[in-house]
């Protein structure tokens, strides 16, 4: 049969073989409707209001991760064949579904504007999906039994399968999900430090006896590239301090469309119910599959001219980009002194505190990465960690525990009163 083609901003063009049964169950899989919703649920989020053309969806990064997968279990077949037979199917399918359970507005965004505080349950959410849905259970009991309750296992990271089907979708470092979303949001970005050399990455991969996964020593560069470019993504992109104000924003909307509650003067069924829940895995499905952007932006239309002021303007500020200002927090600065200089110029000024006062960090995202990174297989058989076989790696970790950026974000003319230029 004729292979299936999808034209793609990192390799140009991906391909799936109907010939292949991994790759045939991918395509069965995307004419899911779970999986087309993806098409409405943003990759990143508020990041358009920084970098214009990031508008990219989900659907496409979990066709790349997919992708992947595909190409990555077909290597590691020539020489680990009886390793990982039993999962090639089941782990090309995890890989493909491993987003669908994101919701509006953007994805991780979302999970921290309607359950702030709480970990990100998307994962979670995706497994209850491919679970519980019947068109998708469908789909997967068409390649054999157990595929789908395995796919499932291996999307909740269960401790029983082997450790490399964790590390292959969601293990720390390099895996095949950050190893799509670090290219294509750079792309999509316009910029190109998330840019690293895949295949070379991806052909040095090996299996362990112990069912870890390795790289080879001999392409430690690829994965430092990797590593490097990944930093460079959330210093410069994902932990923007416009980016982060953009959140805070979306966070301040949520929580006033609660207190509204049901005096608010717009809010279908699934709304009603995402406001009512306490935590991501109290909402229906049905819910879920309801919650996406345009379904958030038709709501923050209609809030923009109800008759709730502060919705109104926090909803306005969403749509038109008049976003909050930062602050920066500095170590000269006493935060808590600061924080009651801003109450008072906002009270000033005539906003509310509770709605227009946050305090954005950016976050420590390479620490966990130097105990749960592949391992580097030496030329003399010898195995290290990552962070032993590569000093730039470890002087990452050190920056990453280090260096941190606080800002108060609150309106512009809050800022004015306050005196601060930056």
């Amino acid at each position: 049969m004729v292979d299936i083609s999808f034209a793609d901003v990192v390799h140009q063009s991906i391909r799936f073989s109907p010939d292949q049964k991994c790759e045939a169950l991918v395509l069965s899989l995307i004419e899911s409707v779970w999986m087309q919703r993806l098409r409405d649920i943003s990759q990143t989020a508020n990041t358009r209001l920084v970098f214009m053309f990031s508008e990219h969806s989900r659907f496409g990064h979990s066709l790349g991760v997919a992708y992947l997968a595909c190409r990555l279990m077909e290597r590691l077949s020539r020489d680990f064949n009886s390793q990982i037979k039993d999962y090639r199917e089941a782990i090309c399918a995890a890989a493909l579904l491993h987003d669908v359970g994101h919701i509006a507005p953007g994805s991780h965004t979302a999970q921290k504007a309607w359950f702030a505080g709480q970990p990100d349950a998307h994962e979670e959410l995706s497994a209850i999906i491919t679970e519980t849905d019947e068109e998708i259970r469908s789909k997967l009991a068409d390649f054999g039994h157990e595929t789908a309750e395995l796919c499932v296992r291996i999307l909740r990271d269960d401790p029983a399968l082997p450790p490399w089907t964790r590390e292959l979708i969601s293990g720390g470092g390099w895996n095949i999900d950050r190893g799509n979303w670090c290219i294509v949001d750079s792309i999509m970005a316009g910029v190109s430090y998330g840019k690293y050399n895949i295949p070379a990455l991806t052909d040095s991969i090996v299996l362990m006896a112990d069912g870890h996964l390795a790289i080879r020593e001999n392409r430690l560069d690829a994965m430092m590239h990797f590593a490097v470019s990944r930093h460079a993504m959330y210093s410069q992109i994902y932990q923007h301090r416009v980016l982060l104000s953009a959140d805070a924003l979306a966070i301040s909307i949520v929580k006033r469309a609660r207190v509204l509650g049901a005096d608010i003067s717009f809010a279908d069924e699934p709304m009603r119910l995402a406001l009512a829940a306490k935590r991501a895995t109290d909402l229906r499905l049905e819910t879920v599959f309801a919650m996406r952007e345009a379904w958030w932006r038709y709501h923050l239309y209609r809030w923009s001219s109800g008759p709730d002021p502060i919705l109104a303007d926090l909803s306005k500020r969403m749509l038109y980009r008049r976003l909050f200002k930062t602050v920066r927090i500095s170590k000269d600065d006493d935060p808590d002194a600061l924080k009651q200089d801003a109450i008072k110029a906002l009270e000033a000024c005539g906003y509310d505190p509770e709605y227009y006062l946050y305090q954005v960090s950016t976050e420590d995202v390479h620490s966990n990465d130097s105990k749960q990174s592949l391992v580097v297989l030496l030329d003399n058989g010898q195995i290290l960690p990552l962070s032993e076989s590569e000093p730039v790696f470890r002087t990452m970790i050190f920056e990453s525990n280090e260096v941190h950026h606080s800002w108060l974000v609150m309106p512009q003319e809050a800022k004015e009163r306050l005196g601060r230029s930056r």
